[in-house]
């Protein structure tokens, strides 16, 4: 089966200034209060990161990676590895890019895209990412 690329991209208007949106993906403490249950961050160009999400049936789902890049308040791109369900031999070069771009005062739009490499999928294998993403956006909105 051919290894290819593949991606998956959200958008959102967030009503929150790019700095405050950058500090809540990059601060530890306010990462715990919408990205995951439990951040071990170590928030620097080279810094890796460990993250689980707890959930309400008991499962605990954990990811880590690697900064890539850290531009305050425009861009945070990390490596992204899924440790809970997909075979990491199934998927490669997994990466996160995050944009804050100011619409206009107090208000951001903040991109999101989860990019790899990997054999052709399902198409219910982006909605089920996308909606994950998007579940991880609505937490964030939230605590604006």
């Amino acid at each position: 089966m051919p290894v290819v690329p593949h991606s998956v991209t959200v958008v959102r208007t967030i009503a929150a200034a790019p700095e405050r949106l950058y500090a809540a993906w990059t601060e530890p403490e306010q990462m715990r209060r919408w990205f995951a249950t439990v951040v071990d961050a170590d928030v620097r160009v080279g810094g890796r990161y460990r993250i689980e999400l707890h959930e309400e049936d008991g499962s605990v789902n954990a990811f880590t990676g690697e900064y890539l890049e850290l531009i305050p308040p425009e861009r945070v791109a990390f490596t992204f590895t899924h440790h809970s369900q997909t075979p990491e031999d199934r998927i490669s070069d997994e990466k996160v890019v995050v944009t804050f771009r100011a619409i206009e005062a107090g208000r951001t739009e903040v991109a999101i895209t989860n990019s790899w490499t990997g054999p052709d999928f399902e198409p219910s294998y982006y909605d089920e990412l996308r909606g994950g993403w998007e579940e991880w956006v609505g937490r964030l909105e939230k605590l604006f």
